[in-house]
């Protein structure tokens, strides 16, 4: 008695019996079955014919395989490179010559930055050592200190307590600071700079007023600031600000008996008179 198979079942039967299988059912009976097999196993738009297909994997291949072939070897005449090595040694050679000549302006740009200081700027103040107090963006204390300097507590007390008299209010905001020049600076060329010294001082005060609403009333406490701001060009701004001219903060501090006349001098300069 025969089995009829499936489609499925029949290509199933004929695929095992490619690979040697021969029986596959457990029945005893025989089967049978109809294999239906396509004459092309992948389905094909039926605008392109199997031609074009044909024609398409031909170029492909051309060009695929195109890009593998060497590159014909360009053969130099003996002439020609005897002329290519003949060069080579002459740039060589000529390597050192190239380098000065290259380097040469370079050097000379070098010696001509030569910035020569200002005659008409000149200062007898070479050496500066001072505490810097701006105290509620109105009043800006700039004092002398000796350049070893161990009373800082005591000498901003008195800084903080001279502000509160002066401006007769509490001192809430208030920043100190210090300056020194050259200070840590070796190069002994830095103490013939009077024009470096004044842009030096210049550019310090004016980042502690930048917060200021107002010009500050200026406090020079001291020889040495008190010299220096005289010597300034006369287009300076810190020749425009009210100013009090009294002896260094540590000199009050050591000689109380001083106080008295440092106050009168600035209730002068900054309420009886208004300028300085």
């Amino acid at each position: 008695m025969f089995r009829e198979l499936t489609p499925k079942e029949a290509f199933q039967n004929h695929c095992l019996a490619q690979m040697g299988v021969t029986s596959w059912l457990s029945a005893p009976e025989g089967v049978s079955g109809t294999i239906f097999m396509p004459s092309q196993p992948w389905g094909l738009k039926a605008e392109i014919s199997v031609a074009t297909v044909v024609n398409d994997e031909v170029s492909l291949a051309s060009v695929g395989f195109g890009a593998a072939v060497p590159e014909p070897v360009v053969k130099m005449l003996p002439e020609e490179k005897e002329q290519s090595v003949n060069y080579l040694r002459e740039q060589l050679n000529a390597g050192p010559e190239i380098i000065v000549e290259d380097l040469q302006p370079i050097e000379e740009l070098a010696v001509d930055i030569v910035v020569e200081p200002d005659p008409a700027i000149k200062s007898r103040v070479t050496r500066l050592d001072i505490r810097a107090y701006a105290l509620s963006n109105k009043l800006l204390i700039l004092s002398d200190v000796p350049q070893v300097f161990s009373q800082e507590e005591e000498v901003e007390r008195l800084a903080l307590k001279m502000g509160q008299a002066l401006l007769k209010q509490s001192i809430d905001e208030w920043q100190g600071s210090a300056f020194s020049w050259p200070g840590a600076l070796k190069n002994q060329h830095f103490l013939m700079r009077t024009d470096w010294l004044f842009g030096a001082v210049e550019s310090y005060i004016s980042r502690l007023v930048k917060s200021f609403t107002e010009p500050p009333m200026l406090v020079l406490a001291g020889n040495h600031i008190s010299q220096l701001v005289d010597d300034l060009p006369a287009e300076s701004p810190l020749k425009t600000y009210p100013t009090a001219r009294i002896v260094s903060l540590s000199e009050l501090h050591r000689i109380p008996e001083l106080r008295k006349e440092a106050w009168e001098i600035m209730q002068s300069s900054f309420f009886d008179v208004n300028t300085h």
